[in-house]
């Protein structure tokens, strides 16, 4: 590093505490940093490049940082130049599947599934595995009153094999593996009596499950086929098929191997199967790589991209030899807060890897906190209400009570009470309304009645699916209006 990013590095690592410092001091090896919220492991992570620069040789391009969100790369991005100036525009900074699609652009040959494909839109996945479900002849998945009852089940499952790194033939493989084994139970079935030879009914529900596998493996292995054949891939796809790719071509994986020598992992407790794979094979040149790992087992919040506790524990089993450095000393909260959330999270089965508890940078007192539990999400929005109504009513200004909620559909039921109750409130967020899906509906209804006749304002409107207009319908029908203008 030159002498001006040096200072900048000397002050901000001047700043660290005993633990931080570790983190940040050994560069070499396996390690993972177990670090509670706000105590600054973005910082480390940061500081931890800057030294590998600093104590080795090796180039910014040969350092990888992934990390789960675009506003995560950003963040790490811009940290990184405050450090070590223009050389922080060269660390490969990327989420996992923008890495996958980095490699797939630079080694195209290797990918001839997903190059010149077109990436699959939600509809397209409806679409494709309702005709799958109607065309193929099955019995557990299609019921009579509604076939496509299974259909978003169907999906989500997909989804969430590929992101744990099974494939069809997989799943299939442990479904008989299942199967057998529970056949070769010996009470499995009435040994006399009337119903001698049949199942019991206690073991009825698993051989269901196992029927019902064996048709959603059917609908996987056509699903994949209509990808292929109508060259589209989806979300998953991209780790997939760099997996698969790094697993049968040595050369390709010996020289991503080659070019990533330190690799550092952000919010590491959000890492699926597919994405601790992926870490293992570039890192698996040597016994005890350059892998560095940082994340929260009880922050584990991507639970839709599979990440589970046993995959953040995964890293310490697959490397035994790794350093394990805490993060207690939090610089976000007071210590009354930290304290609720751990008594909070202590209810909760004990984790391979316990979390002491936290204790704050400040010495701030703060008011007594207290929590409700509520069955419903209508009983909680009017608990609130009422909590505040009554605050209210003792004088407190409105403008000092603000809301946290979870997710912004949140907000409407929240907003719905407060309303009942006569609350004045302002909902903040940061959504563009006007991206929203059904706001984008509503203003292609509204353009075509605004310029009533024009036909090609119209046409968007009848694929609009709250019409509930067959697709094949519509397309005969502007077929035949485009061929009478001839």
């Amino acid at each position: 590093m030159k002498p001006a990013t040096t200072e900048v590095f000397d002050i901000q690592y001047k700043k660290l505490n005993a633990e931080q410092k570790k983190a940040v001091d050994t560069v070499d090896g396996p390690m993972i940093v177990i670090a509670g919220p706000g105590t600054g492991k973005t910082s480390i992570l940061t500081l931890r490049i800057a030294n590998i620069l600093k104590k080795t040789d090796t180039a910014p391009e040969n350092i990888l940082a992934l990390t789960f969100t675009e506003s995560g790369v950003h963040s790490m991005r811009r940290k990184l130049v405050d450090i070590i100036g223009a050389a922080g525009y060269r660390i490969p900074i990327h989420t996992f599947h923008s890495f996958c699609n980095e490699v797939i652009k630079n080694f195209p040959q290797e990918f001839p599934r997903i190059i010149g494909a077109q990436h699959v839109t939600d509809l397209d996945q409806i679409n494709i595995l309702e005709n799958l479900i109607t065309e193929t002849k099955l019995t557990a998945l299609k019921p009579y009153g509604d076939p496509l009852y299974y259909l978003k089940s169907v999906l989500s499952f997909i989804k969430e094999l590929k992101r744990e790194d099974v494939s069809a033939k997989e799943y299939l493989k442990y479904i008989k593996t299942f199967e057998k084994d529970l056949e070769g139970l010996d009470d499995v079935r009435h040994t006399k009596g009337a119903y001698k030879g049949e199942i019991k009914a206690k073991y009825k529900p698993a051989f269901r499950k196992i029927e019902n596998s064996k048709e959603f493996v059917l609908l996987y292995e056509k699903y994949e086929e209509a990808l292929e054949q109508q060259r589209l891939y989806d979300f998953e796809d991209m780790i997939v098929e760099v997996l698969r790719a790094l697993r049968e071509n040595k050369n390709l994986l010996l020289e991503l191997q080659e070019t990533y020598q330190y690799i550092l992992a952000d919010e590491h407790q959000d890492a699926n199967r597919g994405q601790n794979k992926l870490l293992e094979l570039l890192s698996g040149f040597h016994q005890n790589p350059n892998l560095f790992v940082v994340g929260d087992e009880k922050q584990a919040i991507f639970r839709f991209q599979g990440a589970t506790l046993e995959n953040f524990l995964y890293f310490k089993k697959r490397f035994p030899e790794a350093e394990v450095v805490t993060l207690v000393k939090n610089y976000r909260s007071t210590q009354g807060i930290l304290d609720v959330s751990h008594e909070l999270m202590s209810k909760n089965p004990v984790s391979e890897i316990a979390r002491p508890r936290l204790e704050s940078s400040e010495s701030k007192a703060v008011a007594n906190m207290f929590v409700w539990e509520c069955e419903t999400p209508e009983q909680e929005a009017a608990f609130i209400a009422e909590h505040i109504q009554a605050k209210i009513k003792k004088g407190e200004p409105a403008e000092h009570v603000a809301v946290l909620f979870r997710d912004n559909k949140s907000s409407a039921e929240i907003s719905r009470i407060f309303d009942a109750f006569g609350l004045p409130h302002v909902i903040h967020t940061d959504i563009d309304v006007f991206a929203d899906e059904y706001v984008q509906k509503l203003f292609f209804v509204l353009r075509a009645v605004n310029d009533f006749g024009n036909e090609y304002l119209l046409s968007p409107v009848l694929f609009v699916d709250i019409f509930k207009l067959n697709h094949l319908d519509v397309y005969k029908v502007l077929q035949r209006r485009k061929q009478s203008h001839r």
